[in-house]
């Protein structure tokens, strides 16, 4: 959804608030001392200054910018066909990238998905990845899903139901198949299969399915992985940004504006370079290439969440509009902020000696690209 806002006093005011946050942050970092690692305090106080100063330039060109040209291209492509969704998000991936939103992602659909398979071990989406590798159609039959996701302890409808939910998140689609089990008695068993759209089929046929010409069968390759239901799950958010209903509502869309503004926050934290006798370059989980050190006292509550609430909703209201941004629950998100913050932290970053690490994915170095392109020409001009 890309959206004309030239003359938008919502967007302005969304801006206002992200410079009200920025402003609690500066006042909460600059009375607080615990910093381990000399400079940190003042190299990111001088950070949120520039952001202060820059970002409401230009009616937030830099959100903008960093929101259409890597957030919405690449996660929300601007079609209502789902194949053609579906297409561009797979393609855009790197490695490192499918790791990152991945793993953000599938906790995210694992929360959403505890509710329709309480029962399951393990994440959802590696069950389904299991089950779908076992066929070389890519149809599981319904009495497939009962096993993974069944509960003894419900009725078997009710299991449908949830089932029938958590395909629906995925964009998958339920065909049924008739049998004449005795022709004489007029008996008949129908199967329920779950599958992908016949367009979708196609390329994953073309891309997983491995034909063994020697031995005269098919099977599902080892690159079929969760990223294949995460493409899936973002492209149906994609063409249905505005049914909210087929994307699983409110939850959906509050979870997704959190992920995305926890990782535009990532993006504009400064890049630290510690000093040379720091005992963090010694250690071997650290690579100096694609790390960069955030203090822990940058994480702390009060300077987080003044800044997260307002990216929240800037994200909503750039990926879904005013109907997006009208479903933010401001008392779940004030909250749950902070333990959100922590528990999607702990998922794309790393901990080396106590510091947090953050890893240099390209979405974060794309991203703060675009904040020190328009910088540079802001001060050229």
């Amino acid at each position: 959804m890309i959206m004309e806002i030239g003359q938008d006093n919502t967007w302005k005011e969304l801006l206002q608030n992200f410079e009200t946050g920025l402003e609690k942050a500066v006042e909460e970092v600059e009375k607080r001392d615990v910093e381990t690692i000399p400079g940190a305090k003042e190299a990111l106080i001088q950070r949120l200054k520039n952001m202060k100063l820059h970002f409401p330039k230009n009616n937030g060109e830099i959100f903008l910018k960093s929101i259409n040209d890597t957030i919405q291209n690449t996660f929300f492509p601007n079609t209502k066909d789902f194949t053609e969704a579906f297409k561009k998000i797979i393609k855009s991936r790197t490695h490192e990238q499918d790791f990152i939103i991945n793993e953000l992602l599938n906790g995210f659909v694992t929360s959403k998905a505890k509710a329709i398979a309480s029962g399951t071990q393990g994440p959802i989406i590696d069950r389904m990845v299991e089950a779908f590798s076992k066929r070389n159609d890519f149809h599981i039959v319904d009495y497939q899903f009962y096993a993974m996701f069944g509960d003894p302890n419900k009725p078997r409808h009710y299991i449908k139901n949830q089932l029938e939910e958590l395909a629906k998140l995925f964009g998958l689609v339920s065909r049924e198949l008739v049998v004449e089990k005795d022709i004489r008695k007029s008996e008949e068993k129908v199967y329920t299969f779950y599958t992908f759209p016949e367009s979708i089929i196609k390329i994953l046929e073309e891309k997983y399915l491995i034909i063994d010409e020697e031995l005269g069968y098919a099977y599902v390759s080892e690159a079929f992985d969760r990223n294949v239901f995460i493409c899936m799950f973002l492209a149906n958010i994609a063409i249905n940004r505005d049914n909210l209903d087929k994307i699983g509502g409110s939850f959906t869309l509050n979870g997704i504006s959190a992920i995305f503004a926890l990782i535009l926050l990532l993006s504009f934290l400064p890049k630290l370079s510690v000093d040379e006798t720091s005992p963090i370059l010694n250690d071997p989980s650290y690579d100096p290439d694609n790390m960069s050190v955030i203090p822990k006292s940058w994480m702390m509550r009060q300077v987080l969440e003044p800044l997260f609430e307002p990216l929240i909703k800037i994200i909503a209201y750039r990926l879904g509009g005013g109907l997006w941004l009208s479903k933010i629950i401001d008392s779940e998100i004030n909250k749950k902020i902070h333990n959100q913050i922590r528990f999607l932290i702990k998922d794309v970053n790393k901990w080396v000696l106590g510091q947090l690490v953050r890893v240099e994915i390209p979405i974060f170095v794309e991203i703060s690209n675009i904040f020190t392109e328009i910088l540079v020409g802001y001060d050229d001009s």
